[in-house]
C-alpha cells in the first residue's frame, strides 16, 4: 500500500505528535500480528508519504489493514 497525503493538514504540534505515536503503535501491532512485512516513509516531501508491504492473501485484507491506521483515519 502506498500512503498518500490526505486532505487534512495538522498544524498543532501536540496533535501531530500524538497521531504519529498512534501511527507507530499501529505499525508495530500489524508487524507483531505477522501481517506487515515492512513499512517506511518517503523523505522527499511529495504526495506519496510512505509504503506498507503486507503479507496477506487478498487486496481487501490489505485495504482493511491500511484503514486501521490512525493517520489514514484522520485524513492526513
Amino acid at each position: 500500500a502506498f500512503l498518500k497525503s490526505g486532505q487534512n493538514i495538522l498544524t498543532d504540534k501536540a496533535e501531530k505528535d500524538r497521531l504519529q505515536s498512534e501511527h507507530m503503535k499501529n505499525i508495530n501491532k500489524m508487524a507483531e500480528d505477522g501481517k506487515l512485512v515492512i513499512a517506511g516513509p518517503f523523505m522527499d516531501n511529495q504526495s506519496l508519504k510512505g509504503i506498507y508491504i503486507f503479507d496477506v492473501r487478498t487486496l481487501e485484507e490489505a485495504r482493511e489493514l491500511t484503514s486501521t491506521d490512525p493517520a489514514v483515519k484522520a485524513g492526513v
